[in-house]
């Protein structure tokens, strides 16, 4: 593998690790909530996929029904997330966020709020918008290798 590759994937994971410490201040509150990252990522899928269904979610994650469904549990016991029966299969539940979970994500949208007025909105929107490209290239990569 390219040497410079694997120096700045480095610098990139110490950027991100120095990133996630230095905010923790403005975190702490989420972090209270003591969410997985994969909670959070679920929460986040059932925020972005209306009607969505545990396969839907195990077949995206690439992980097991049998996993997404005591993550899900786990979720539901919280107040995280409702399951509304599908009308036109009674096996199979739709997904929604509960109050505990809409509360969660409007805790998501405040922290951005802030992040992007004490931090990012000191950055130029040009390099912002380059990083984002750049992030949004490297999983379209990631989603062609895996299929």
């Amino acid at each position: 593998m390219n040497h410079s590759y694997k120096e700045i994937i480095r610098r990139m994971n110490e950027a991100y690790e120095e990133f996630g410490i230095l905010i923790s201040q403005e975190t702490k509150k989420l972090d209270e909530l003591d969410l997985t990252v994969q909670q959070e990522y679920m929460l986040s899928y059932i925020q972005k996929n209306k009607q969505t269904t545990a396969n839907d979610i195990a077949a995206d994650f690439s992980i097991s029904k049998s996993a997404v469904s005591q993550v899900l549990s786990k979720l539901e016991k919280r107040e995280m997330i409702t399951k509304q029966v599908n009308p036109t299969n009674k096996r199979e539940y739709f997904l929604a966020l509960g109050n505990k979970g809409l509360e969660y994500m409007d805790s998501l949208k405040q922290l951005d709020e802030i992040l992007i007025d004490k931090y990012y909105s000191k950055i130029d929107l040009d390099e912002l918008h380059q990083m984002t490209e750049t992030m949004v290239r490297i999983n379209e990569v990631i989603r062609k290798q895996k299929k």
